[in-house]
This record gives structure tokens, sequence and C-alpha cells, in this order.
């Protein structure tokens, strides 16, 4: 086992042990569950035993497996960026809505006659 398979079984570990610590707290749902524990029991076979995707790799002509890897990463990056965008910009829309209920609210109040 090289040192980089010994540091990415041991991140892959440490990465499991935090979606158990968010489980625990009940901060996942049975579907984030079983896809994060997925992703990282996945990234614990690939990295003890890369040979595995050799036939794929072959199969869509890259010439090297790490090849593969940092296009599929790539992919998963560029598909979470865009995601976390788009939430993040509904998320701006909904919370400038309840501000802007929040004070119109407070300009009514003020410009009530008081008794």
């Amino acid at each position: 086992m090289s040192i980089f398979q010994s540091i990415a079984l041991l991140f892959a570990l440490f990465m499991l042990y935090v979606v158990n610590i968010h489980r625990r707290k009940l901060h996942l749902s049975r579907t984030e569950q079983v896809g994060w524990y997925s992703l990282w029991i996945g990234f614990v076979i690939i990295s003890l035993f890369p040979g595995v995707l050799l036939g794929v790799t072959d199969l869509i002509s890259f010439s090297r497996v790490f090849d593969l890897l940092i296009v599929a990463a790539l992919m998963v990056l560029t598909t979470l960026v865009v995601t976390n965008y788009f939430l993040q910009r509904d998320n701006s829309r909904k919370l400038e809505q309840i501000i802007r209920q929040f004070a119109l609210k407070d300009s009514d109040a003020e410009n009530k006659p008081k008794k």
C-alpha cells in the first residue's frame, strides 16, 4: 500500500466518522445518509483497489485512472457549485421577501396614530 493510498484511506475513514456524527445529531435525512456513506465507502474501495477502474478507463478511452478520477471529480464539483449557487439565490430571494414584510409591518405600526 502506497503512502497516497494510506492517506486516502484515513481521509475516507475520517469523513465516514463525520457523517456518523451528523447522523447521530439527526442533521441528515435517510437519503443523505445513504448517499454520503455510499460515496465514502466507494472512495475507500477505489483507494484500496485502484485497478478496479482500469476496465472503465479502457472502455471510455482514458489513458490513466487518475485522468478519469480528475474528470469525474470536476464534474461532481461543478454540479455541486451550480446547485449551491441556485439554492443560495433562492434563499436570498426568500430572505429579502421576509425582510420586506417585516419592514412594511414596522412602518405601518409607526404610521398608526397613537391613542
